[in-house]
């Protein structure tokens, strides 16, 4: 999709924003508290920057690996907290400063993420071997935002409308998975989260064995990682119905993670998780593509 294409899919989603209203009051007493997660660049920081400068009865803290303070200055956003999704340590502080300086937590966007084809982060494919990432890529992606759901949920459970947004992608659609066996595995609707757990581990135990390919396993940790974010979606809806939890794919945007080769800007891609985040509509459980239900 080409830049104008985005900037006009903004425009209109933003218009319709605004006609059909926000899900939340402007009384500045009654402010929401937005977690951002990876919210230093690329989607993450396009969908801080929207909640920070639409919504001003929004508060939004940055949670970020690196250069926190410097993008909540250049944002005009007063809370930035370090996490790094591969460290409990840094997860559960991030829970507590939410907890202890705003006691409770209104909108959780789970979008941080590593995948090896950015340079940015641990090099390209080519310098690490294929069964040396999926541990790091599963312990990342699936299990840091798994913990960090499971230790800020009493906090979520204290707003009056808690949502989570996790940002997926299409790297993770089921059929990447070579067996239905397998796919039935994570369309279980009676799936539990041990259940999910170990099924993760399994993906890394078989690529560090060198016979996921036989097993029916994909041959991409990123996707498989996307692919438990999704799953782990409709567990956390079908569990907590009081709360509205969603997957997005963003699209195919020019980030770090693909070395800026994407079709399109971040900003677009940012749209529809800042809709999801802030209109009334009472949706839960579904995956979306630019403000459309899609298929997992």
């Amino acid at each position: 999709m080409r830049n104008a294409s985005c900037v006009s899919i903004i425009v209109s989603l933003l218009m319709s924003l605004l006609r059909s209203g926000s899900a939340f009051s402007s009384d500045k007493s009654q402010r929401l508290v937005a977690l951002v997660t990876g919210a230093n660049k690329g989607i993450g920081r396009e969908i801080a920057k929207l909640l920070a400068d639409e919504s001003s009865n929004i508060t939004v803290i940055l949670a970020c690996r690196t250069d926190g303070k410097k993008i909540a200055q250049e944002l005009g956003v007063d809370h930035s907290v370090y996490i790094d999704l591969a460290d409990k340590t840094s997860i559960d502080q991030c829970a507590e400063y939410v907890k202890k300086e705003f006691g409770r937590l209104d909108i959780l966007i789970n979008n941080a993420a590593i995948c090896f084809n950015d340079p940015t982060l641990y090099g390209t494919v080519a310098h690490t071997p294929f069964e040396k990432q999926a541990d790091i890529t599963i312990k990342t992606n699936y299990f840091g935002t798994r913990r960090l759901c499971q230790v800020v949920m009493p906090l979520l459970e204290l707003s009056q409308q808690p949502r989570i947004i996790n940002i997926a992608s299409s790297a993770g659609r089921l059929a990447i998975l070579r067996s239905q066996e397998k796919v039935d595995m994570f369309t279980d609707p009676n799936l539990q989260i041990s259940q999910l757990d170990e099924h993760m581990k399994a993906f890394v135990s078989a690529v560090e064995d060198s016979v996921h390919a036989d097993q029916g396993w994909p041959n991409t940790c990123y996707g498989m990682s996307k692919l438990g974010i999704i799953a782990l979606t409709k567990i956390l809806a079908r569990d907590h119905p009081t709360m509205r939890v969603n997957s997005v794919d963003p699209g195919y945007c020019a980030t770090d993670q693909n070395n800026n080769q994407g079709v399109r800007p971040a900003a677009c891609g940012a749209v529809t998780p800042f809709l999801l985040a802030t209109t009334n509509d009472a949706v839960s459980g579904l995956h979306w593509f630019d403000e459309q239900e899609i298929q997992w």
